[in-house]
């Protein structure tokens, strides 16, 4: 094994564990601009994914004598071999390797399309629910759907035919000025696109349910998510307002909006109106925990590409003509001399 792929290996066995650590100590920071935090708890986990393919390919490529995709897809064949006839116990360790990764892709990929379906229909069904003719109206010149329900609610419904939906009894107990700024909380969610990246994150944890890092991963992410959204309103509409608003619309424990629905009492919403109420001193923030989480996926991104490219782009020619294979010279090949 080389530095960079053991040093790579490292940072996928420190960060699994270690990872949702380092990145509460940039809490404070994190405080200040969401989308610094929105930055790492996006970048951090997806590098983590990213190096545990890049560990099982090079690791493939190095045993398989780095002889560029046609040795990939000769060990991919010899993998399968491998698993079918234990007689060749020397390329186990490769064959582990190359499974492994590709165990890893079909997972995720299998995950996201689930996701993806289940969202869809949950998003198609609550559509037919709450966007009929009757149950539309303009407020604050945008059109909203009304749902019957005495307690106060609000949520947006991304999607093709993203919607903001508000209950009669939010529009009965919100003063204007906080109706406007709940309107302008959900609407930031919808235009930020912020249904995509939380959906990222429930893709990583529902696919790796044993990682603490990934797991973590979709509650930070709807936390920062939600301070997004605040600042956008308190920009337009004040901290108070937005505060009071979430005071107001807090009440609403029994009105439970989809699971693929933004709503604007999601996460802690105790935390949210101090946060909003008593915002964070820039000055007190350390700069050090945050540079050090961002530099971390930079560095193992840089050690993935330095690791697989090398090997994807080496020239094939020697596997192609029998001459390596397996990582050992091929029993057919034949050299002629003159």
């Amino acid at each position: 094994m080389t530095p960079l792929l053991v040093g790579l290996a490292g940072y996928v066995v420190v960060f699994a564990v270690l990872g949702p650590r380092l990145l509460r100590g940039c809490e404070r920071r994190q405080r200040v601009t969401p989308r610094s935090g929105l930055l790492l708890w996006t970048a951090v986990p997806t590098s983590w994914v990213a190096a545990v393919l890049a560990v099982g390919l090079a690791a493939t490529a190095q045993l398989t004598g780095g002889l560029g995709l046609a040795a990939l897809v000769h060990a991919c064949l010899r993998a399968v071999l491998t698993m079918l006839d234990a007689r060749q116990p020397e390329n186990v360790p490769t064959a582990v390797a190359l499974l492994g990764s590709f165990a890893i892709v079909v997972r995720l990929c299998w995950v996201a399309a689930r996701q993806a379906y289940l969202d869809r229909r949950q998003r198609r069904a609550h559509h037919r629910e709450v966007c009929r003719p009757a149950a539309t109206a303009f407020v604050g010149g945008r059109r909203i759907s009304i749902l019957e329900s005495p307690t106060p609610a609000a949520y947006c419904v991304p999607g093709r035919r993203q919607v903001i939906v508000l209950t009669t009894g939010a529009l009965a107990r919100l003063s204007a000025p906080e109706l406007d700024a709940v309107l302008g909380h959900e609407h930031a969610h919808l235009r930020g696109r912020h249904h995509v990246v939380l959906a990222w994150g429930t893709i990583l944890a529902a696919a790796f349910p044993f990682i603490p890092l990934l797991q973590r991963m979709p509650h930070e992410l709807a936390r920062l998510l939600e301070w997004l959204a605040d600042d956008h309103a308190s920009r337009r509409h004040g901290r108070h307002t937005v505060a009071s608003a979430l005071v107001t619309m807090a009440t609403s424990a029994t009105t439970y909006p989809p699971d693929a629905a933004l709503t604007v009492t999601g996460s802690d919403v105790v935390d949210r109106v101090r946060r909003l109420l008593q915002p964070p001193s820039r000055e007190r923030a350390t700069r050090w925990p945050l540079t050090a989480a961002i530099t971390a996926p930079v560095l193992a991104f840089a050690t993935a590409a330095a690791l697989l490219v090398p090997a994807v782009t080496a020239d094939p020619t020697p596997l192609c003509q029998g001459q390596r294979a397996w990582g050992k010279p091929s029993s057919s090949a034949h050299h002629i001399t003159t």
